[in-house]
């Protein structure tokens, strides 16, 4: 028997509406069973990680409160399905579980690492219950299979755990049986609750349609499939039917917010279908993203994406390598993402983004230390496997650009993508510009990348 896996997000599971699309979603994509994986309701992993702090801050009344609209919240939802004697027996335990976790949060004036994925796997439990009893499915506890590391709030896998734990899963789920589970979390070897950290429930996903020898892993989330640039700036932006997991990588690193780079890896190692579709739209557009490349022509780009929010280090070349790798330990370490690191005999430039507050403050104790710092960057991508086909593709695209303010190039390792950084001022009027030059109009195969006139 071939295994599905479905993933539904928090805003797929945030309402009693929402619910009953996904459950419809269920039964026609997994009349003979399979697995779902589930995120907690949409707001409630804020609600708990705010419960955290103001516990841990000594507020325990408003640590309360959070915990009151929580329960209130859930309540409400299940009400509205009809189902709340179904899950209260289940619910009751957790809710006491978080008031516990906060109380002792309050008593230490601290939330550990460890605290906050103990407090968050409450959230995630209270959904897969819920949904469980919403799609007529059993719900089966994730971390007795999902192994990670004791690294908590970003756990690492152990996948060759992983796998050995979920055998008697597989041998369950090949009678045909429905079941769901929570997402994001995992388990050390000794029990410990942890967290996978950013993008976890779609890793989770992935990681067990991995160990389940899955065909096909549906992440179910509120956009159809993936686009060929941000709509919101390019409206006429479409769905692409099929794409290769190298372009779906380089579109996660470089600001597609479809997917997280960790859930890709597991497609590329076992080499199974995933497949991204419109909870709202079921019946729409998706993509599939495969481990083989679709058809492509030469030069042919795929899609448009940028990450803005970038800032630039510059070091002098007499300062060498050394401190430039040092600044990037310390940036990634703190939070930053890394989006560039070129160096040339003029000097060397870095390009972070700082994601989190203890990033923005390293990011200024070393501009402080001498480097050249300049705020207001974004970097943009052309991505497709036509590149690959071209080699002279790239100074094409380039040369597009005309006469933009283009602050460095940034080649990485990909054959798929070009990358470059230009003021975040310019995006609005650049990447529908590249769009029109570099995507175009739908046909069979994308067209290559317009020579500039």
């Amino acid at each position: 028997m071939s295994l599905k896996v479905l993933k539904f997000g928090g805003s797929s599971v945030g309402s009693a509406e929402a619910l009953r699309r996904a459950a419809a979603i269920v039964h026609t994509e997994l009349p003979a069973g399979g697995l779902v994986v589930v995120s907690a309701l949409r707001g409630s992993t804020d609600r708990i990680l705010d419960a955290c702090v103001a516990a841990a801050g000594g507020y325990l009344a408003e640590a309360q409160a959070h915990l009151t609209a929580l329960r209130d919240r859930h309540r409400e939802v299940a009400t509205d399905l009809g189902l709340l004697p179904a899950v209260a027996a289940e619910w009751e335990p957790l809710f006491a579980r978080l008031d516990q976790l906060l109380t002792g949060m309050g008593m230490l004036g601290e939330a550990t690492p460890r605290g906050r994925d103990a407090a968050l796997a409450v959230g995630e439990t209270l959904s897969a219950h819920l949904v469980a009893a919403c799609f007529g499915g059993t719900f089966r506890e994730v971390r007795e299979v999902m192994r990670t590391d004791a690294r908590f709030g970003k756990a690492r896998p152990q996948l060759a755990d992983l796998r050995a734990a979920a055998a008697p899963w597989r041998e369950g789920l090949a009678t045909g049986t429905l079941w769901i589970t929570q997402g994001f979390l995992g388990a050390t070897a000794e029990g410990l609750t942890t967290t996978l950290g950013r993008g976890g429930s779609d890793t989770s996903a992935t990681l067990l349609g991995e160990a389940l020898d899955a065909e096909e892993v549906q992440i179910w989330t509120d956009v159809d499939g993936v686009l060929t640039a941000d709509p919101s700036l390019v409206p006429e932006a479409r769905p692409i039917p099929q794409m290769s997991l190298g372009e779906a990588e380089a579109l996660s690193a470089f600001g597609a917010k479809v997917l997280h780079a960790d859930s890709l890896a597991p497609g590329g190692r076992a080499g199974f279908r995933l497949v991204v579709g419109n909870t709202l739209r079921p019946g729409a557009s998706r993509t599939e993203i495969l481990p083989v490349s679709p058809l492509r022509e030469p030069g042919a780009v795929t899609s448009v994406a940028y990450k803005e929010g970038i800032s630039l280090l510059r070091f002098p070349a007499s300062e060498g390598l050394e401190p430039p790798l040092e600044a990037a330990r310390q940036l990634e370490e703190a939070g930053a993402l890394r989006f560039g690191l070129v160096s040339s005999p003029a000097g060397t430039l870095l390009a972070v983004r700082p994601d989190t507050p203890a990033a923005a403050r390293v990011l200024k104790a070393l501009a402080a230390s001498g480097p050249e710092l300049e705020a207001g960057w974004a970097v943009v991508a052309l991505v497709g496997e036509g590149l690959r086909a071209d080699p002279l593709a790239a100074l094409r695209h380039l040369a597009a650009l005309g006469q933009e303010p283009v602050g460095g190039l940034l080649t990485g390792s990909s054959t798929v993508s070009i990358a470059f950084l230009v003021p975040e001022s310019r995006l609005g009027d650049l990447i529908p510009r590249l769009h029109d030059r570099c995507v175009g109009q739908p046909s069979t195969h994308a067209a290559p990348c317009q020579k500039a006139g």
